[in-house]
């Protein structure tokens, strides 16, 4: 076995081993994720194959999670390990507010170490992890073993070459080089209604313009796309496939340029040994990759079944445990902001039980004529999960399982839900000087950004 050796597992997960040491990333394998939102593109790969094979590894074994979201930290997962792996496991993850991770993963009988931002982690004499944290809840990593580096940006938004800065400045004093840089390739969330393909053209591109930011800034001598072998699986959501972006599309893309020549694909199985792999002894193997995934998407994907409808009662309730709720964690803040017009009540249209209603942190539920305007429709079981988990606003708009009416309806739809990403995130009654301080970090954000707007106007 080579001393540094990544091996591939499915979508974000991987792991990296030498003599001594095991690194488990992100490890979802199997099954639906996102409120039965997406499934893998390759079902190969299975959670007790997985455990059998880092147990038969026989070294110290790390499991690093990025970030809550399914398709990275698989609840599953974590009870099967739990209940088959005989050794000794350590937890890393981030240091957060709500602790949420952390208490689930001690709860569950595992070690965890809480990695402060930028602060190194040593696995072993000779492999260290340094994590640092995003917005909105995600995280990057830099794994380094032997000499060699692996950036982990999984599902991180660098947009711009002023953001991918800040990342390369994070990690200078770390490390000299990229060797290995992780990166997803694909849009993973909701862009547009069926008909607005033209939007999903654009956020193709826009994947694709992030790769070459990052491959700018950071120069790794290998790129590995991945965390976009995923299909969107649900009736709801599938035409979101039309135009993704496929490992063919991004390999033809990345020939373009010597500067993105260094992209290369990985199915499952398949292995980089750092500090001896290059990019051309990778490039058989990645154009078998890309084949191996063309293949998985020749063929439509089963679609997951629908959940049975749910009463008009039930999302009621609903709805008026998450608005007391939000207002009792924030201690009425939402009732304020939608006092002074900075959160509108959202209306909702459910075709499935002939239901369209409005809802308001003022007023709670009313219900309307359905021949109401309405901001966003949805089943009912998708708005009773939207309103009754932590996760729900965040969730569905990643699995895409919504309809917008214009243009502005998205924004109106995050906005209202800011209360609820504020708790998921641990801000509230808990912690409230930190809430105080996030608040008006992003009251003057906004002010700045409305100045710039009026500025430009000005200017033309």
């Amino acid at each position: 076995m080579s001393h540094n050796l990544l091996t591939f597992v499915n979508h974000a997960c991987f792991h990296l081993a030498n003599d001594n040491t095991v690194l488990l990333a992100d490890p979802w394998v199997e099954g639906p994720v996102f409120n039965n939102g997406w499934s893998l593109l390759d079902t190969s790969t299975s959670n007790a194959a997985l455990i059998r094979d880092i147990a038969a590894l026989k070294r110290n074994t790390f499991i690093w999670f990025s970030h809550e979201h399914p398709d990275h930290f698989s609840v599953p997962f974590v009870k099967r390990l739990r209940r088959d792996f005989a050794g000794k496991v350590t937890m890393l993850f981030q240091h957060t507010k709500d602790k949420r991770v952390v208490n689930f993963l001690r709860s569950n009988g595992f070690d965890v170490i809480e990695c402060l931002p930028g602060v190194p982690v040593a696995l072993d004499a000779d492999m260290r992890i340094t994590v640092f944290p995003h917005a909105d809840g995600d995280s990057y990593c830099l794994v380094s073993s032997g000499g060699r580096h692996l950036l982990n940006l999984n599902d991180c938004i660098l947009t711009s070459a002023a953001q991918c800065a800040l990342v390369k400045s994070s990690i200078a004093l770390l490390c000299d080089r990229v060797d290995v840089l992780t990166t997803q390739f694909g849009y993973a969330n909701w862009v547009g209604n069926p008909f607005q393909a033209e939007q999903r053209c654009a956020a193709a591109a826009e994947k694709l313009h992030r790769i070459k930011l990052q491959i700018d800034a950071f120069t790794p001598k290998i790129t590995v796309p991945f965390a976009s072998f995923v299909a969107f699986a649900h009736i709801d959501n599938c035409y979101m496939n039309d135009h993704q972006n496929t490992p063919r599309r991004v390999a033809q893309w990345a020939r373009l340029a010597r500067t993105t020549d260094s992209v290369r694909f990985l199915q499952p199985g398949d292995t980089i040994a750092l500090g001896v792999d290059t990019a051309e002894s990778l490039a058989w193997a990645s154009d078998a990759a890309v084949e191996h995934w063309e293949r998985l998407l020749a063929v439509p994907c089963d679609l997951l079944p629908s959940e049975p409808p749910a009463t008009p009662a039930q999302v009621r309730a609903a709805v008026e445990k998450y608005r007391k709720g939000a207002n009792a964690n924030l201690l009425g803040l939402p009732c304020l902001l939608e006092l002074v017009g900075l959160i509108k009540p959202l209306v909702i249209r459910i075709p499935d039980i002939a239901m369209t209603i409005r809802v308001s942190y003022l007023r709670g539920c009313t219900d309307l004529h359905d021949d109401e305007f309405a901001d966003i429709s949805m089943t009912s079981p998708s708005a009773v999960f939207l309103f009754a988990n932590e996760y729900g606003f965040n969730t569905t708009h990643v699995n895409g399982r919504f309809r917008a009416s214009d243009s502005g309806s998205v924004q109106r739809f995050s906005r209202f839900f800011m209360p609820q990403n504020l708790g998921r995130q641990g801000y509230g009654v808990q912690h409230p000087l930190a809430t105080l301080r996030y608040l008006a970090a992003s009251l003057i954000s906004r002010l700045l950004r409305r100045l710039a707007a009026m500025q430009r106007r000005v200017a033309k």
